[in-house]
């Protein structure tokens, strides 16, 4: 089923409607409110006003009362003023009579009357009644004069027709002020939150233009966004995002890194292996320039297969990975050391050479636990043995050593004596596809990529590495000082101290 674009906007979450609505909602549910509470305060606002005006009639009424010197009757003389204040536009009816003894001395005989025994004297009360099919709000006083016995009961009444109206009419005012100000706060933070997420747009071109950019230029614009003009609610979404791009970065230069080594180093063994091909081709198998290519084939085949290997363990050390892990992994640098050694002693005897292990007592098995990955902490042991195995000279020995420096971390060696590495040439042998030329000596088969493996796994590990003279000045011993693992006591000491301070 086909969806509109009407509609695959609508689907779409937009930060602008979630906002308004989040703003908008509780402002219409605060208008609600005030729209209960003030029609409660006009009604009795417009209740309190009327009532005082029909007190007022019903006090000039009670006021005008007198007794009849002769006959001693109740007589009461109405005021206009008395009904006068009552006139309004609605034109509501009103409605009065005065009674004493059980009847009406003037007055509409009909009006209900009251019970006056839980009335206070003087005091005007007021009460709601129907009157002729009509609502009609009552007000009543009690009054005593001198010589009668009995109280005289003066009522006013007047229906509600006008305050009514004039209560719908506020009511009507409100609604409208309140629709004014939810639709007007409506509009006020639509372009509110259009000119507060402005920094978002500007951001969006930002990375649109890099795009371009490096569409043209024929790469990706990968630098960091600014944070100068990032608004503090969009920082750590940017911070997170210049991470993402430091880290897409590093994995872009390794592999173009691997992709230009790769094709550097591969030429030469594949122009070997069609040289050969070719005259195998040319002499076959049987004759003896056939054996001898073929045999240089599969020198050329092997060798090629080391440098992959190295290459492949040269781009795993190159990846961007956190130095100390949020859980970091502890390696027991004596099991892996014998480990790598065993399975060094195979090529090793294949050149008569020696591969000697030393390590300390099993007492001192804390101290050698080192932070890092086993595997990492194995493959840069395995590099700088295949170097001191492939760099020896026939008959001589490697010395693979683990220990514990003092005021540092577990140490790992591996020393020969073979010809060694001048002290002028021993930083530059870290680079990539560097090799050592020694005159009168033959061209190495090496790739000149093992000490850089070994720089960059321990670039990984967070460990230092140092090249210096091994014993009596002759051959080369490696030291590799790896950062320590915390023991179950330094652990428990740690702690306390803690507690102690």
């Amino acid at each position: 089923m086909a969806v509109s674009p009407a509609e695959r906007r609508e689907r779409v979450p937009s930060l602008r409607r979630r906002l308004l609505t989040r703003l908008l909602v509780p402002l219409g549910a605060l208008a609600v409110g005030l729209g209960v509470g003030g029609s409660a305060l006009i009604h009795g606002f417009v209740q309190s006003t009327h009532d005082r005006l029909l007190a007022g009639s019903t006090l000039a009424i009670a006021e005008r009362l007198a007794v009849d010197d002769d006959n001693g009757e109740v007589t009461v003389d109405l005021p206009a003023v008395a009904f006068g204040m009552l006139e309004s536009q609605a034109r509501d009816s009103i409605y009065y009579n005065v009674a004493h003894e059980g009847g009406v001395i003037t007055g509409y005989l009909d009006l209900p009357l009251p019970d006056i025994s839980k009335m206070p004297t003087n005091v005007t009360v007021f009460r709601d009644a129907t009157y002729r099919g009509h609502a009609v709000r009552v007000a009543a006083q009690i009054r005593r004069l001198y010589g009668v016995p009995l109280p005289v009961l003066v009522q006013v009444a007047e229906t509600t027709a006008g305050r009514r109206a004039v209560e719908v009419d506020l009511l009507l005012w409100l609604t409208l002020l309140e629709v004014a100000l939810v639709g007007g706060s409506g509009l006020l933070v639509w372009g509110a939150v259009g000119r507060g997420l402005a920094p978002l747009g500007r951001l969006r071109r930002v990375i649109d233009s890099r795009s371009a950019r490096g569409v043209t230029g024929g790469g990706l614009a990968l630098v960091p966004l600014p944070l100068a003009v990032v608004p503090v609610e969009v920082l750590p979404l940017v911070i997170a995002i210049n991470g993402l791009l430091a880290r897409l970065d590093q994995s872009i230069g390794t592999m173009r890194r691997f992709t230009a080594d790769a094709s550097h180093q591969l030429r030469t063994p594949l122009a070997v292996l069609r040289t050969h091909l070719a005259l195998l081709r040319r002499f076959g198998t049987d004759s003896a320039e056939g054996r001898a290519a073929l045999d240089d084939v599969e020198g050329a085949v092997k060798r090629l297969e080391r440098l992959l290997v190295q290459l492949l363990a040269l781009a795993r050390a190159d990846e961007d990975a956190p130095a100390v892990p949020a859980a970091p992994e502890v390696t027991d640098l004596r099991q892996v050391a014998m480990e790598v050694a065993a399975e060094q002693v195979p090529a090793a005897l294949a050149q008569d050479i020696e591969v000697r292990f030393e390590a300390p007592e099993d007492g001192g098995a804390d101290l050698l636990r080192a932070v890092g990955n086993p595997v990492l902490v194995g493959e840069l042991l395995g590099n700088l043995l295949d170097n001191a195995i492939r760099y020896n000279r026939p008959g001589g020995t490697v010395t693979v050593r683990v220990g514990a420096g003092l005021g540092s971390g577990p140490v790992l060696e591996v020393e020969d004596d073979g010809p060694g590495i001048p002290e002028a040439e021993r930083e530059r042998v870290f680079e990539r596809f560097y090799r050592l030329d020694r005159p009168g000596e033959p061209p190495r088969t090496g790739s000149g990529l093992g000490l850089a493996i070994v720089r960059a796994l321990a670039d990984r590990l967070g460990a230092t590495v140092r090249l210096d003279a091994g014993q009596d000045g002759r051959g080369l011993k490696v030291t590799v000082i790896l950062r320590p693992a915390e023991t179950d006591a330094a652990s428990k000491r740690s702690m306390a101290d803690g507690r102690g301070a």
